[in-house]
């Protein structure tokens, strides 16, 4: 959590420090001064976003394995093949247990991408439909302790396993943008809106010795067999949520048709996954390429 904060500070600072310089730079252009030609400014932009994607770290214990999560190491271990093979492969000579499970799981940055629409009133206030995607992977380790060693004097076989998770994140954006200044080359811009996620949950599993255990319960009420006939389910897991967010950037002007929106969204939403669903602080480094009347032009 604390690398992901310091990493979004430099970021934020590097972008707003680039932008401040960039409008510190150009000469005064007061073009937009003018109402007929802000005015004229109106009508449709289109374009794609590009952006690096922090969420919160609120849902990653979803993926933590925990006796009480849905997905849990619990339910490997009491498959009785898969205790088995778990034996055979950490080598142990009496008993395979969980020694500990992760304080706290976090999720890895993520680049996201997508595509929006935008209606321009004139030249300072626009509404947009903005879709994007972010695929994430929350990461930990789970402690196991196999057997007690034949010399009881000697320090307990501890061993570390990866829990991995990842899941999908769909979201679109119902937002509006307020741009200061009268210099079209490049000008601050405040925004905000209201966000709706779809979130999929891709996988949840435990590596033990580079063989992956899924933790999701895809048989149902039948245990797994190996070379047995039960049938596997398709299992959803997540759903969709809801909530605010604003931002902050700039907005360039290259030509009457194409411009560039760098900037920093803070989202407050909810995330919809089973027992940790909830309401949390989410952030996205993006970068806006902005089209107009392209081809006209």
């Amino acid at each position: 959590m604390a690398c992901n904060i310091v990493t979004m500070k430099l970021v934020s600072f590097g972008i707003l420090l680039f932008v401040a310089f960039s409008f510190s730079a150009l000469g005064q252009n007061n073009l937009y001064g003018d109402d007929e030609q802000c005015n004229n400014r109106s009508g449709l932009e289109y374009g794609g976003v590009a952006g690096f994607y922090i969420p919160g770290n609120g849902t990653a214990d979803f993926y933590s394995g925990k006796p009480e999560n849905d997905n849990s190491v619990k339910y490997v271990l009491s498959n009785k093949y898969w205790y088995d093979e778990i034996f055979l492969l950490t080598g142990a000579y009496d008993t395979v247990f969980v020694r500990e499970y992760p304080g706290k799981m976090r999720y890895n940055p993520a680049f996201s991408f997508g595509l929006f629409v935008q209606y321009n009133r004139n030249c300072r206030t626009a509404f947009y439909l903005q879709f994007f995607y972010a695929r994430l992977t929350a990461r930990d380790i789970v402690s196991f302790e196999v057997d007690p060693p034949i010399d009881y004097l000697a320090e307990p076989d501890i061993r570390l396993y990866p829990l991995i998770g990842t899941e999908e994140r769909n979201m679109v954006d119902l937002g509006f943008t307020h741009t200061f200044g009268n210099n079209p080359v490049a000008r601050w811009q405040l925004g905000g809106g209201i966000n709706m996620n779809n979130t999929l949950v891709k996988e949840s599993i435990v590596r033990i010795e580079e063989r992956n255990f899924n933790m999701v319960n895809v048989y149902g009420n039948r245990p797994f067999v190996p070379g047995g006939t039960q049938q596997s389910y398709e299992i959803r897991q997540g759903g969709i949520g809801f909530g605010v967010f604003g931002s902050i950037g700039g907005r360039f002007e290259f030509s009457e048709a194409v411009a560039i929106e760098p900037g920093i969204s803070v989202y407050y939403k909810q995330i919809n996954m089973e027992n940790y669903r909830g309401f949390y602080p989410q952030f996205n480094l993006y970068l806006r390429l902005c089209f107009r009347d392209l081809l006209s032009f």
